[in-house]
């Protein structure tokens, strides 16, 4: 996440017309920031958790909260005091969410934290209400489709495609994105074999064929086209069959690289 580039300076935040607790939270802040400088990352935490529970309302100190965490998770990632980092990082995050919830960038952050710390159920709670409205909303279950495949979760990343591709049906990337998955599935799974496994690519190259009607100039339809025809051939029963999709392979690579070209 390259907290270390990021975290932003606190120095900038007034100082007066604000109250007490206020005031002490910014200059907590301020010595959170000074102590990230010198590389002790345990300290400015520590004084960012601190001035947020001063004043939980400054966005800027949640989001250095957040950073900061995060660095020290980096640190030990797999021991306890790295998983508690963790879990700050997410909430330090979350709460700046809140604060400003037009802010991209705060989504970003969250979304690559859940990422970076594999905390899959995190945000599956965080985004539930927005999946589960009617109608479930787009982005959020791409998201959720993102992290779930980016944590090694690739049926549950399946399902949110799904469910994008229901709500959505004319959404282009969402078919892309479902096409993809079967491939993911199926690429260097020896277990799923034969019938399965040409059942599984159709219903790939179905996706990816409506992506390619709703978006044609899309380079990427076409690559995993080529990609799930390769994969398709591997459960053929015979020579000829696996030949003639192997063929088609090398037509959507043609088509991959012609696009390709187009959109540079």
């Amino acid at each position: 996440m390259g907290a270390s580039r990021n975290l932003l300076l606190l120095v900038a935040l007034p100082l007066l017309g604000s109250g007490c607790d206020s005031l002490k939270a910014r200059f907590l802040a301020q010595e959170g920031v000074a102590a990230f400088r010198q590389g002790k990352t345990a300290d400015s935490v520590e004084k960012f958790e601190r001035a947020a529970k001063l004043d939980p309302s400054i966005a800027t100190i949640q989001l250095n909260l957040g950073y900061s965490s995060m660095a020290l998770y980096q640190t030990a990632p797999k021991s306890p005091e790295g998983q508690a980092s963790a879990k700050r990082a997410v909430l330090a995050f979350e709460r700046f969410l809140e604060l400003q919830p037009t802010e991209e960038r705060a989504r970003t952050y969250l979304i690559q934290t859940f990422i970076d710390t594999g905390r899959y159920d995190d945000a599956v709670a965080f985004f539930k209400a927005a999946v589960e409205k009617t109608p479930p909303d787009g982005p959020a279950l791409a998201t959720l489709g993102i992290i779930a495949g980016k944590t090694g979760r690739v049926d549950e990343a399946k399902a949110w495609y799904e469910k994008q591709v229901a709500a959505y049906p004319n959404d282009p990337d969402a078919r892309l994105a479902l096409g993809a998955v079967h491939w993911q599935i199926l690429h260097g799974n020896a277990a799923v074999m034969g019938p399965e496994r040409i059942a599984a690519a159709d219903v790939g190259l179905g996706h990816l064929a409506e992506t390619i009607r709703l978006k044609p100039n899309a380079p990427n339809a076409y690559d995993y086209s080529e990609r799930l025809y390769q994969e398709r051939a591997l459960g053929q029963p015979d020579e000829d069959k696996k030949r003639l999709d192997l063929e088609e392979s090398l037509k959507f690579h043609a088509k991959f690289e012609q696009h390709k070209k187009a959109v540079k």
